[in-house]
This record gives C-alpha cells, sequence and structure tokens, in this order.
C-alpha cells in the first residue's frame, strides 16, 4: 500500500539518492535542493515544508513535499496564490518505479493531509508545472487543479480550491496502469477482439487501466486510438482518458450510459463487427490480385515503403501504430497500389496479435471505385494465409463492410463507440466563469472577409455562431483552454480574448 512518512535521519540518504529519466532533469528539481528549502522555510518562521518519503509497502518510490504560504519564502515577486495557502510544492517518483500510479496516489495522499489543515484552513493548494510538463499537467488537472494566469518564474501556476465541499466530498480518481495484464483476462474472458488481445498479450505498446491493481473488477484495454471496457461498470474508469483522440467501446448498455455522463460532448458512432471465422476463397482473391490493372504495381510493404508511408498525410495511420519501423517490419506487413511509383491504396497491419492481424485499408480519393483497395486487401489476406495468421477485420462504416463481403468476410453485429477529440487533454476543469458574459457579442475578423463570430453565452457553457465556407450556420460549444482562450472538438482552430480585443487563429476581430 502507498503511503507518506516523514523524513528521518533514516531514509534521509536514501531520498536523496531518488533519481529520474534525464529527459525529465528540466521539470523535476534535485531532492537535496528541496530538502534545503524545506529547512530554509522552517528557519523563516514563516513559510513552512513537509517533506515526505513516499513508500509502497517497505520500497521507497519517491519524494513529496507539501508547503504552506511558500510566498514568504520567494518574496515579492512569488505568485499572488501561495500566500497563505498550501502548496504541492516537489514531487518525483524514481525512474525505475513509474508508470505505476505512484504519482497519482501521492497527489492523493497530499490533498489528504492538507485537508488536516496543520496550518488551519486556506483557500487554495498550489501547484505549478513547466509548460512542456504535459504528464504533470493532465496529473494535477485530474485532481482538479486549474490554472490561474499566474506564473511562478518560468512554470505555470494551477490551483485547486480547498473550501468547497462538494469537491472535497467529491472521491478522488485512483486509476492504475496494470503492470501484469494477466490479473485483467479473466475480465475480457472470450473476447475475439484483436485489439484487447494485442494488450493482453503485450505484443505492442498496448495498456490496461484499472482502479484496483490487486484484484480488478473492471478494466479498460486501450491501444493505437481505442479504449475498450469490461467487468462492472467504474465511474473512474470511464471518467479516465488517454491522450490524444480515443475511441471509447463499451461491452453494454451500463457502461456505454457511463461513458455517455462522463462524457457528454463525445461523437457517438456505429461501427461494425465482423465474424473471425472467415472461410477464404484463396482461388478468388488470387484473382483478384490477378485483375490489377496494368498501369498500376503491387507492392509490399518494405523499409523504403514504410517511410513514405508515415509522413503521408493518407496513409499515416496505417503503419503508425507500431514503436518503430524495425517492429513493423518484424511483426506486422502490409502491401500497396502504387501509380507512378507513388502509393494510392493501402492494406497493412493496423496492430498485431498472437496469431493474426488487424488489417487497415485506406485509398486517396481520386483513386476509389477501381478496385485498388479490394486488390491491397486480398493480397494482405493471401500473405496472413500464407503464414498461418488470421486477418481480422472491423469495419469504421458501411462502405468498409462492403469491402470485407467482397472479401469474403460475414458482418456479425454492430456496436457503438464514443470519440473523444484529443482537445479534452487541455481542456481546463472547473474554470473561472464570472468573466465569460463580457465575452459574449458579434465580433469582426479584421481581414477582407470580413467575417463575424457571435459569442453568447448558454448557461454554464460559451459557444460561438459564424458561417462555414460552404455558406453554412454553425453554432459550436468552445471549451476553455488557458486563462484566456478557448478551442472547439474536431478542429485545431483557437479563439483568445485579451487587450478588450479577441483573435481567432491570430487573427484580430473588433467588438461591434
Amino acid at each position: 500500500m502507498v503511503h507518506l512518512e516523514k523524513i528521518t535521519p533514516r531514509d534521509f540518504e536514501d531520498v536523496t539518492e531518488l533519481n529520474i529519466f534525464e529527459s525529465q532533469y528540466p521539470f523535476v528539481a534535485d531532492n537535496t535542493e528541496s530538502l534545503a528549502e524545506a529547512y530554509l522555510a522552517v528557519m523563516s518562521g514563516e513559510a513552512y515544508a513537509y517533506p515526505f518519503a513516499v513508500y509502497d509497502d517497505e520500497t521507497l518510490v519517491g519524494f513529496l513535499m507539501i508547503g504552506y504560504n511558500e510566498a514568504a519564502l520567494e518574496g515579492p515577486d512569488a505568485p499572488a496564490s501561495l500566500k497563505d495557502n498550501y502548496s504541492l510544492w516537489r514531487l518525483m517518483i524514481d525512474k525505475r518505479y513509474q508508470k505505476k500510479g505512484f504519482g497519482r496516489e501521492a497527489v492523493r495522499l497530499a490533498l489528504e493531509f492538507v485537508k488536516t489543515w496543520p496550518h488551519g484552513e486556506a483557500e487554495y493548494c498550489v501547484t505549478s508545472y513547466n509548460p512542456e510538463n504535459e504528464v504533470a499537467k493532465k496529473l494535477y488537472a485530474s485532481f482538479g487543479f486549474a490554472e490561474n494566469g499566474e506564473m511562478d518564474e518560468d512554470e505555470i501556476v494551477a490551483v485547486r480550491k480547498l473550501r468547497d465541499e462538494a469537491e472535497q466530498e467529491k472521491e478522488l480518481p485512483t486509476v492504475f496502469e496494470l503492470e501484469d495484464s494477466s490479473k485483467a483476462e479473466a475480465l475480457f474472458a472470450g473476447t475475439e477482439d484483436p485489439m484487447i488481445l494485442s494488450c493482453l498479450q503485450g505484443v505492442l505498446d498496448g495498456k490496461v487501466y484499472v482502479t484496483d491493481p490487486e484484484a480488478p473488477r473492471s478494466a479498460m484495454a486501450f491501444l493505437a486510438e481505442f479504449a475498450y471496457f469490461a467487468g462492472e461498470p467504474d465511474r473512474e474508469l470511464a471518467a479516465f482518458k488517454p491522450e490524444g483522440y480515443v475511441g471509447m467501446v463499451p461491452p453494454n448498455d451500463a457502461w456505454a450510459a457511463l461513458i455517455e455522463e462522463c462524457w457528454p460532448d463525445a461523437d457517438k458512432v456505429t461501427r461494425y463487427f465482423i465474424r473471425k471465422d472467415t472461410r477464404f476463397d484463396r482461388e478468388k482473391l488470387e484473382a483478384i490480385v490477378a485483375a490489377l490493372p496494368k498501369d498500376y504495381e503491387l507492392r509490399r510493404i518494405d523499409g523504403e515503403l514504410y517511410d513514405a508511408l508515415l509522413e503521408s498525410e493518407d496513409f499515416g495511420d496505417n503503419v503508425c501504430h507500431f514503436a518503430s519501423k524495425e517492429q513493423y517490419l518484424a511483426l506486422g506487413r502490409g502491401f500497396a497500389v502504387l501509380k507512378d511509383g507513388e502509393p494510392v491504396s493501402v492494406a497493412s497491419s493496423y496492430i498485431v496479435y498472437r496469431g493474426g492481424i488487424d488489417i487497415q485499408i485506406d485509398t486517396e480519393e481520386a483513386y476509389r471505385r477501381k478496385g485498388l483497395a479490394t486488390v491491397a486487401g486480398a493480397a494482405l489476406i493471401l500473405s496472413c494465409l500464407d503464414d498461418g495468421l488470421y486477418p481480422s477485420w472491423d469495419a469504421a462504416n458501411l462502405n468498409s463492410v462492403h469491402l470485407a463481403e467482397k472479401l469474403g468476410y460475414e458482418l456479425s453485429h454492430e456496436y457503438p463507440c464514443y470519440w473523444l477529440d484529443k482537445l479534452l487533454d487541455r481542456v481546463i476543469p472547473n474554470p473561472d466563469k464570472s468573466g465569460w458574459d463580457a465575452l459574449c457579442g458579434r465580433w469582426e475578423r479584421q481581414t477582407e472577409d470580413r467575417k463575424v463570430f457571435e459569442v453568447l453565452r448558454k448557461g454554464e457553457d460559451l459557444y460561438v455562431k459564424f458561417m462555414n465556407r460552404k455558406g453554412e450556420p454553425l453554432e459550436l460549444k468552445l471549451f476553455p483552454v488557458g486563462a484566456n482562450s478557448f478551442g472547439f472538438l474536431w478542429a485545431d482552430d483557437e479563439i483568445v480574448f485579451a487587450d478588450g480585443g479577441m483573435t481567432v487563429n491570430g487573427e484580430p476581430c473588433k467588438k461591434l
């Protein structure tokens, strides 16, 4: 069990010898330096420090330091939020024990300690992190820390309210990456999904997340962009989002309802599960490959073609879920149809598992409906059959279903998938909305087109209305990603309010 212990002469030297990865040096202070600052805080008589060793049972895994009134030590340039408030001053987990949930558990324990009010009640707990430290930002945000616009030298300041009774009562999240995936096998018993199998088998960089690492009753298997759930519906797992685009796949209606509750802005789509017991007609597949028009070339993906596909806007997703080119060439496989030496249709292993692959097929728009995807797919299936591998297929749409049927597959059933945008990784939880009404109104872009954007508030949310390039009206919800900046789902656009003005993707707008 993870717990905190006050640092004593017995473990002082061990704490100073804890280490991190070299790439983390810009983000984390040296423990010896931190302990020296704790001494200075105590000697000042105005600031206070509580240095703790983080233990997992009897094993020292990290260092944590909680502060109070840290502003007294930093002087007049200290962020105002540090005055008479608690702070998560330092946190580090030794490189040998990272990615095991110890950092998250240490934050939870730190907040529990702060709420014992060792120096009386305070309004906030404060922390700060390097702007490039996305891991720290996401960790603290998951506990309700929100950036408040302050900087502590070159670090971003984030605060969490302590006096909000509802927030105090809210159970803090505890999601762990399962080190031994076999502990979750029973939860996924009977699965035929290659993504889940790959996670459980540890073939690629799949991960299994749980809320109880010793005896999990629920689990999330995550690989590439897909998260699959199993076991008892668990709110913490449903609310946990890995970084980037994520498609959440519920195993039943109870999980689906929980995902919808946790992610009301998710884009729900229908996907199609293809049967995994197909008996392929080799002669038919060989005839399909042989029918490739003469002005096209069929080529197996080698190192050179892999490099070209990885950099391609159309085909990067076909090969990008392997750790390296060497891993793809060793475990994966694929075929490309070339026109004048350039790939125009590609069938490749999206992921692999023991005994098979999951197929991904893409074709450039100008070359669709020419039978090229069918040729590439047939070649890949034949290659798998030659080597005793099963070529699994999962369809994102009906066009994919029809292509699969041409190659001999049969549809099993439909299932829901909830897509979460990567923007949600940056959204600030519990933002200060007191100034949002002043942002509302009609704004005219100061460019030749004089495009008008209308910002309006509906309940607790901001929206923007404008005409798209086709002249169609759009109304999109805005999500706070900074003190004065907003984004919206499934786009890279950003709206920033500053100095009485507004910019859209850097272009200035004037309020009408």
